[in-house]
């Protein structure tokens, strides 16, 4: 079987369908390409901050995300050893509000609208591969239905956007290897307080060994979605695998207090993640990366919907000038990389240059002397939580010296504690 398109799209997330919606609105025809059938779960924290509910309205579900059944969430609290930050979600553009709420729910809505706008769907078809001309020019992707080797498909375009995550789909040196892993399980019946609030836990356990958090959001229905997160090359050094980490994270009495007569519902689930846009590069000739397969992940808190959403809507204006022009070069596929730079490169990248400084010296408590004096200082605490929240960038904090003098201090009287017994020892 042959397809022919304008634009084919491999994956069927945030990134993808946002991709094909706005690129079938500027009238592209579209081939939207998913290995799995829909609706799916996809294992994910479910948070979208105010960033991504505002490109969720774009695509025209603004009255679906408003549905009474959904988490709603204006606040955060975050629990550190030295420290508690609690507060509202900063002023910005896009509003105070965001929303939790289960992928398999958003990733089908966010489809549907996709094909509203004229995008065909294959669901259960799997990317083998490019396809190429003899001049070396993308033509297009090689395919099989539900994974069978026999009866291979090709879906034909001088242009295809890649939205697989972390699949293996079109390597070919663009894309970046994972540097996170995470897990989460539903529970039932959740308990607790400030519930319009999504509560991070920064605990002894977790953070030992360099960067790592829990999570609990509360959903519209009366579940939490609850979860870890942590840096591969930490969880290198940990003795503890992901599930052990996970399953101490429970029993942390915060996090207990609220889980106390709550019900899983449905196993733990875990899945690989890409932060920080360093070292993935996302165009080439006739590709383009989007979503998590171009490290779209924010590496503080780990959001990736909003970020996947807005780059699907970035390429797609990009892939409508490569059909204007009938280029589809990478010169003019750069464009998207520069523009997505401008917009996120400087917050992500800082922040993970802080994350990977943080695990280098892991015993220092970088960040935890940091929550400290942020606690203390009203100003400190709103850039922390627009860094936070994607909105700034961590060099913001170079607007506040005396926080960041007072925090390496403490960073540095904590160094000093634990090499001075070492030496006295000796």
């Amino acid at each position: 079987m042959t397809e022919v398109a304008d634009l084919i799209v491999v994956g069927a997330g945030p990134a993808g369908s946002a991709t094909a919606y706005h690129a079938a609105k500027n009238g592209l025809d579209v081939a939207l390409l998913d290995r799995q059938h829909f609706p799916r779960d996809k294992p994910c924290g479910d948070g979208l901050l105010p960033h991504a509910q505002k490109e969720i309205r774009l695509m025209g579900l603004g009255d679906w995300l408003d549905d009474p059944r959904h988490g709603i969430f204006d606040g955060y609290s975050i629990y550190g050893r030295k420290a508690v930050l609690t507060g509202e979600s900063p002023p910005d553009v896009n509003g105070k509000r965001g929303y939790v709420i289960p992928r398999a729910e958003t990733d089908q809505a966010l489809l549907e609208r996709a094909r509203q706008k004229g995008a065909r769907f294959f669901g259960g078809v799997k990317a083998l591969g490019l396809l190429r001309t003899s001049s070396g020019r993308v033509a297009g992707v090689e395919a099989s239905a539900d994974g069978e080797s026999s009866g291979r498909l090709h879906f034909e375009a001088p242009l295809v956007v890649v939205a697989d995550g972390v699949g293996g789909f079109a390597r070919e040196g663009l894309k970046n290897e994972q540097n996170g892993v995470a897990i989460r399980q539903y529970f039932a019946a959740a308990k607790g307080s400030r519930r319009n609030h999504v509560h991070f836990w920064m605990t002894e356990d977790l953070t030992r060994w360099g960067a790592a958090y829990g999570w609990l959001f509360y959903l519209g229905d009366g579940r939490a979605n609850v979860g870890v997160a942590i840096y591969k090359d930490v969880l290198q050094r940990s003795p503890h695998t992901l599930k052990e980490m996970y399953e101490s994270f429970l029993r942390e009495e915060g996090v207990a207090e609220r889980l106390d007569g709550a019900e899983p519902d449905g196993p733990a689930k875990s899945w690989s993640l890409k932060t920080g846009m360093l070292g993935a590069k996302r165009y080439g000739q006739g590709v383009m990366l989007v979503g998590d397969a171009g490290s779209m992940i924010h590496p503080l808190s780990g959001e990736g919907v909003g970020y996947a959403i807005e780059s699907g809507r970035l390429a797609a204006h990009w892939a409508y000038e490569a059909h204007a022009r009938e280029d589809f070069s990478p010169s003019l596929l750069r464009g998207y990389e520069r523009q997505l730079q401008r917009l996120r490169g400087r917050q992500h990248e800082a922040g993970l240059r802080l994350v990977r400084l943080h695990n280098r010296f892991p015993g220092v408590d970088i960040l935890e002397h940091l929550f400290a004096v942020c606690e203390r200082d009203e100003d400190s605490l709103q850039t922390l939580a627009r860094i936070f929240y994607g909105e700034a960038s961590v060099y913001e904090l170079l607007n506040h010296p005396r926080t960041l003098s007072l925090a390496a201090a403490g960073a540095a009287s904590s160094a000093l504690r634990k090499v001075l017994p070492q030496k006295a020892s000796a």
